[in-house]
């Protein structure tokens, strides 16, 4: 029997529709199989009850990594004013949100005395090479001022004895003698590490923004800036780089300068053999716009194809998430948002030192952004959003919102995403969350769940 032509359109109609409908429109939800209801939580890097923060979340074949450090003593949370008591940590997962205990002491690796001073021992990133994991942070020395530090783990999460002689590289005093050294972030790259901080020289009395290349051996690079370390000494007041990302094999690095009593949001790019680029912006550098805002920060920076994002925040007397959009050559991209700027609803006191704003892209091009909003209550969410190449909310993703969650049962809903990691069907966030007694280190796994 023949086929009716009528019923032979309709199957085509149909299948042309299939093809060309839209991607779904979707929230996230906490994946009931990971963890315990979507969250994993970490062992305490200190005695038990002692508060932790993590920056940043790493994913291999076979665990998770959550990079960070915690207090050294009892404390429900270590703060600025006491630095001495922080620990320098990592925590390793399985794939299930279960802590490996097979990673480090207990599923933690821990450094109390990173650079010989026993106290102030900080890691805020890592790198993934080949040989193992690479974290980055700093450590006092036993002449009482800091040394960035590299620490290389190997599979079993204990310092690799066959990297950095003995698993441990110190970089301090790389400029003069007695100098704070800091790293904020790190880049594998060609066999070398890309680092970014400040340097706070005792001839200058204030921090200045730093970019280290450091060889796969851990020593300085002398090929980058003679010394292998190159230091922004455009500066006047205090500054330092929070992240950097790599544009052509060259350094591009973000962070925050102080002008007129006012934090200022900055972009700089480098030449790979150091020095800054004068291609880029005024001279190598750019002061990002704040819009209606008097101040703000650059804590993430991504360089895609053609283009670059920094994610971080402004302040208009309360604190907003902030993307800002540029060209290779640092001008804001005029068709983002509101020249170049996307500021997000919703009051979120990000910070350098323990709240961050994390960044990813998807393969449309996508930014995926995490931090922390207060809620109602003046208590803090964990939030997640999604920004079209535009500069606009994706209103196909939690009705064009963020998506909140609390944490910890138990818990007064103190939560606050630092990093984010995109999978197929899901995303992973790397936190903290109050647990209703100090604060732990976290991980979610939200779902991507269609809705009508």
């Amino acid at each position: 029997m023949k086929t009716k032509p009528t019923a032979v359109l309709a199957a085509a109609l149909l299948v042309l529709a299939a093809c060309s409908s839209p991607p779904p429109k979707v929230v996230l939800e906490p994946a009931a199989e990971f963890g315990s209801g979507g969250v994993a939580v970490a062992p305490d890097a200190g005695p038990a009850g002692s508060g932790d923060v993590a920056y940043r979340l790493l994913q291999t074949s076979d665990r998770f990594l959550l990079v960070g450090h915690g207090c050294a003593t009892a404390q429900a949370l270590c703060g600025l004013s006491d630095q001495s008591s922080w620990t320098a940590a990592a925590w390793g997962f399985d794939l299930d949100g279960t802590a490996d205990a097979g990673f480090g002491t207990g599923g933690v690796f821990r450094d109390g005395d990173a650079a010989g001073g026993g106290s102030t021992n900080v890691a805020f990133d890592a790198a993934l090479a080949d040989a193992g994991p690479v974290l980055a942070g700093g450590g006092l020395n036993a002449s009482g001022d800091l040394d960035a530090v590299l620490w290389a783990l190997d599979d079993t999460g204990q310092l690799d004895a066959a990297r950095f002689g003995g698993g441990k590289a110190l970089l301090g005093d790389l400029t003069a003698a007695g100098t704070h050294d800091f790293v904020e972030a790190v880049r594998a790259d060609a066999g070398r590490f890309w680092l970014a901080g400040g340097i706070k020289d005792p001839a200058v009395g204030h921090y200045q923004p730093a970019v280290w290349a450091v060889a796969g051996n851990g020593s300085p690079d002398a090929g980058f800036d003679a010394d292998g370390v190159f230091v922004d000494s455009t500066p006047t007041n205090v500054a330092w780089f929070d992240d950097l990302d790599l544009a052509a094999g060259a350094p591009l690095a973000v962070g925050a300068e102080f002008q007129g009593g006012q934090l200022q949001p900055l972009a700089v790019k480098l030449k790979p053999d150091g020095g800054l680029d004068a291609d880029f912006g005024n001279g190598g550098r750019v002061i990002l716009p704040l819009g209606s805002a008097s101040s703000g920060e650059a804590l993430a920076v991504h360089v895609g194809d053609g283009y670059i994002l920094v994610a971080g925040y402004v302040n208009d007397g309360k604190s907003h998430v902030a993307l800002w959009r540029l060209g290779l050559d640092g001008a804001p991209d005029t068709g983002f948002g509101a020249d170049g700027l996307l500021v997000l609803d919703g009051v979120a006191p990000a910070n350098y030192y323990d709240a961050r704003v994390g960044l990813a892209v998807d393969g449309r091009g996508r930014s995926w952004l995490t931090a922390g909003l207060e809620n109602a209550a003046g208590d803090l969410d964990m939030a997640v959003w999604r920004v079209l190449p535009s500069g606009e909310l994706d209103p196909d993703f939690c009705g064009g919102g963020p998506c909140t969650f609390a944490g910890l049962a138990g818990g007064n809903g103190d939560d606050w995403g630092n990093d984010l990691i995109l999978a197929e069907d899901a995303v992973y966030v790397g936190g903290w969350s109050w647990n209703g007694s100090d604060r732990d280190v976290v991980i979610w796994k939200l779902a991507l769940t269609p809705v009508r």
